[in-house]
Order: structure tokens, then C-alpha cells, then sequence
């Protein structure tokens, strides 16, 4: 069973019992969606103390209804988790970083007035991303696609990385990219749903010789290294303290 209900403007509790099935999923995009349409920043509060499972209709259901509203989960900008459940509290510090524009924390079941009080304690406004996004440093006129990111990625930002890569992505010619991080501020989850970006990532893919990433948080640095070896390019992480041996390594090929 699902329960959703509004404690105080802007935050809601969704609490989960037994087994969710389809018919919880579709009530809770009902009720929830007009709050996600509406302004942020949001807050919620997700109980799941006395949560057992989930069918897998209700899984597939519940995967549609998030996907579809990738644009408005930015508008969130507390969530707590109230469970005594380890995995779940491991999932979330997971995501955390992952999202950083979402603070998330997981409280456990004799901390609920703990978590309701991190949730009531909302920004007053959404909270402006600091720096300029994506900022293109070089297009390739020296051989090296390059970008820096600083602060939080947009919908926006999107054309700067797209125009100079399909410029270089013709016939057989490879590209050699580098991107650097100043400060990773999150994105907005919108991005995910842009056919244009995914497409000419899938094809830069082919296009690739080189790509140098420098200062990227400590999970984003772990995770590209853990892939490296089984991509079709050669692919070196470095710290924010090595740029000139980036832009080095990124020349000499």
C-alpha cells in the first residue's frame, strides 16, 4: 500500500506498506504530480519502515512515471528516507553524490521527528547553480575538443557540448576530448531525455582517440576507470592538480 499526503506546504510524506502494486504506483502519480508541477524547491519525506516489496508491474510502473517526469525532480531539494533496512540506506548514500543538487539522507525508524525536521528546513528559493554550467575551452582547432564544468549542467548547456563535436564527427576523422572539473554541482535530470545528446554520445563513441578527465568527484573518477579498459578509446582519469598533463597526454596522440 501507498499513502502520500502534503504535511506542510511544499512537503510531502509518501509512506509505503506491505507490497506496492500497479494500482498504488498509479495513485501516487495522481496525487503527486501536481506537486511536481508546481514551483520548488520541495521536499519529501519517503517512509518505508513497514515496507516489504514491490510486483514487478508496479516496479515497470513506477520506472515510467520517474522517467516521465525526469524534468521536474530538480524541484526537490530535500528527501529522507525513514528505514531500519541497511540496503536502502546504502542505495541512497550511493545516489547522493550522484545527485548532488538533491540533498538526501536516510534516518532510522525512532528518527522520524530527526528527518521531518532536515525536510521542513527547505531553501527559500530554488537554489541558482553556481558557475557557468559547461564551458567550452577548446573546439578543436588544436586538436583537442576540451570542456570545463562548473556548477550544475542544464538543459542549455547542452548545445555547447553538441555543436563543436558534431563539427568533428565526419567520415572516419577521431576526436580527442577533455573535460575538466571545476565544480560538479549535479544536472538536471531532463538532460536524460534529450535524443540529440544520448545519439551523439553513442556516436562520439566511434569518433574517439583520446579522452582526458581531470578533477572529477572521487565516485565519477572510480566509476570511468572502472569502465576505461572495456572502451573503444583510450581514456586516462587525472587530478585537478595534473591539467598540464592532461592537455599533454590529449596533444600527443
Amino acid at each position: 500500500m501507498l499513502k502520500l499526503k502534503e504535511l506542510k506546504p511544499k512537503v510531502w510524506e509518501l509512506t509505503l506498506t506491505g507490497v506496492l502494486e500497479k494500482d498504488d504506483i498509479q495513485r501516487m502519480e495522481r496525487e503527486l504530480t501536481p506537486a511536481l508541477q508546481g514551483d520548488g524547491p520541495l521536499g519529501l519525506i519517503v517512509r518505508a519502515e513497514e515496507w516489504k516489496d514491490i510486483t514487478a508491474d508496479a516496479m515497470a510502473e513506477d520506472a515510467k512515471f520517474e522517467f516521465g517526469m525526469l524534468a521536474q525532480w530538480s524541484k526537490i531539494a530535500k528527501m529522507a528516507v525513514v528505514t531500519d533496512l541497511q540496503a536502502i540506506a546504502a542505495l541512497l548514500k550511493w545516489m547522493d553524490p550522484i545527485l548532488p543538487m538533491i540533498d538526501m539522507k536516510a534516518f532510522g525508524s525512532a528518527d522520524v521527528a530527526a528527518a521531518e525536521a532536515f525536510v521542513f528546513d527547505l531553501p527559500l528559493k530554488e537554489a541558482a547553480a553556481a558557475g557557468a554550467g559547461v564551458k567550452l575551452l577548446s573546439d578543436g582547432a588544436v586538436s583537442v575538443i576540451a570542456f570545463e564544468i562548473d556548477g550544475r549542467i542544464t538543459v542549455e548547456d547542452v548545445d555547447n557540448v553538441l555543436t563543436p563535436l558534431e563539427a568533428h564527427m565526419k567520415g572516419d576523422e577521431k576526436i580527442n576530448l577533455l573535460v575538466r572539473f571545476k565544480d560538479f554541482d549535479g544536472f538536471d535530470p531532463a538532460i536524460l531525455t534529450n535524443g540529440s545528446l544520448m545519439g551523439t554520445k553513442m556516436k562520439a563513441i566511434t569518433h574517439l582517440r583520446r579522452y582526458a578527465v581531470v578533477g572529477a568527484p572521487t565516485w565519477m573518477g572510480a566509476m570511468a576507470g572502472t569502465v576505461a579498459g572495456m572502451l573503444p578509446f583510450e581514456m586516462r582519469i587525472f587530478d585537478g592538480s595534473e591539467d598540464a598533463a592532461a592537455w599533454a597526454w590529449v596533444r600527443a596522440a
